[in-house]
């Protein structure tokens, strides 16, 4: 009886692992992205996720996470709330070099980068960039109004820049009338 007793127990461990394990993570073309993450002391819920793809090729895969559920560019963009992305690098490896070019090119197809005080911010959020993320890497950049976007580099945090004149530039690139990548932030909408 007894041993039946430890059996039935450590079954119901097993599926209480499986179950929980499912409901913390949602699965996107083998990577697992949380269900949810704390920007401040704000929950944060997965919007949706996409890839960004340079040439045919699959760069990184992007989550959004909102304390709603959104398909709304705009006001994604313009909302003073937190959220963050998570970018999961499945590219082989991408250097400083390839990540400050891609962000220029995207902040000037995006927005008026010349615009007073924000050359400054972009610059200073670009100088985040300075270690290659390989394949599996993330980066994770979060918003949060009473702090600015914070950057993280696999769990490094690497600076903050302050203002929501920046976020909205920074959202712009993803959710702006002319995005980095149409399927991305189609994606990432939930669409």
């Amino acid at each position: 009886m007894r041993r039946q007793l430890v059996f039935y127990m450590l079954f119901l461990v097993c599926v209480a692992t499986f179950v929980s394990g499912e409901a913390l993570a949602k699965s996107f073309k083998g990577v697992n992205f949380p269900d949810f993450v704390i920007v401040g002391d704000k929950k944060c819920e997965l919007n949706g996720i996409g890839i960004r793809k340079k040439f045919f090729i699959e760069v990184y895969y992007g989550a959004l996470y909102l304390p709603y559920k959104s398909s709304d560019a705009k006001r994604i963009v313009q909302d003073n709330v937190p959220k963050a992305v998570i970018m999961h690098v499945v590219y082989k490896k991408i250097g400083p070099k390839k990540w400050v070019e891609g962000w220029k090119e995207a902040f000037e197809d995006s927005v008026k980068a010349n615009t007073p005080g924000l050359k400054e911010k972009i610059e200073k959020f670009l100088s985040f960039f300075d270690e290659p993320v390989v394949r599996g890497g993330e980066v994770f950049i979060s918003y949060d109004p009473r702090s600015g976007t914070e950057v993280k580099i696999n769990g490094k945090l690497k600076g903050i820049v302050e203002g929501s004149d920046f976020m909205e530039a920074l959202w712009s690139v993803w959710f702006g009338e002319k995005p980095v990548s149409k399927d991305l932030k189609k994606g990432m909408l939930g669409l």
